[in-house]
C-alpha cells in the first residue's frame, strides 16, 4: 500500500531535520507514526477493559459478602436448586453474584431494623400535630376541618408523661 502526504513547506523541513538527526528515512519515520498511532489506540482498549473488570469485581465480591441468601460461601437459594435437581452445591462466583437477579443486600435491612419507629411515637406526633394547628392556627391563617376533642388532648398529656 502506498500512502502519499501533503504537507506544508516549513513543517517538512522540520521533519526532515528531525530525520536526519535520528538517523532515519522520512519513510521510516511515517510508518513509526503510524506505528505509534495505532498500537496507542489497540492499548487504550485492554485498560478500559482491565479498569471495567477491576470494579466489577469489587462490586461482585460487595455482592458475594453482603447478599441476604449468602454466608460468604455458598448461594443459599442456589444451593435449595442443587438439592432438589440432586447435584452438588457449587461454591459462590463473583460474576454470578454480579449479575443475580436475586440479590439482596442485608445492610439495607439493617437500617430499616434501626429506623422503625414505634407506634405510640407516631400516634403522639398526629395528635400534637392538630393540637398545635388547633390552637396557634388562627395566628398561622389557618382553620382546621376537625377540632381536637378535650380526651383526645389529655390522651395526648397522657402518652408524653408515660413517655
Amino acid at each position: 500500500m502506498r500512502i502519499t502526504l501533503d504537507i506544508p513547506s516549513d513543517i517538512g523541513e522540520i521533519l526532515l531535520k528531525r530525520c536526519e538527526e535520528k538517523g532515519i528515512s522520512p519513510s521510516q519515520f511515517i510508518l513509526a507514526l503510524l506505528e505509534w498511532y495505532f498500537l496507542k489506540r489497540y492499548q487504550a482498549k485492554p485498560l478500559e477493559i482491565s479498569e471495567f473488570l477491576a470494579y466489577a469485581r469489587k462490586i461482585g465480591d460487595e455482592r458475594m459478602k453482603n447478599c441476604k441468601y449468602s454466608d460468604g460461601k455458598f448461594c443459599m437459594l442456589e444451593s435449595l436448586d442443587n438439592v432438589f435437581d440432586e447435584r452438588s452445591p457449587e461454591p459462590l462466583n463473583i460474576y454470578k453474584c454480579l449479575f443475580c437477579s436475586n440479590y439482596v443486600d442485608r445492610r439495607r435491612e439493617k437500617r430499616r431494623e434501626s429506623l422503625k419507629v414505634d407506634e405510640d411515637i407516631i400516634k403522639i406526633a398526629k395528635l400534637s400535630a392538630r393540637l398545635v394547628v388547633e390552637l396557634y392556627g388562627d395566628r398561622l391563617g389557618y382553620k382546621p376541618k376537625l377540632k381536637v376533642e378535650e380526651d383526645e388532648t389529655e390522651r395526648i398529656k397522657r402518652l408524653i408523661d408515660g413517655w
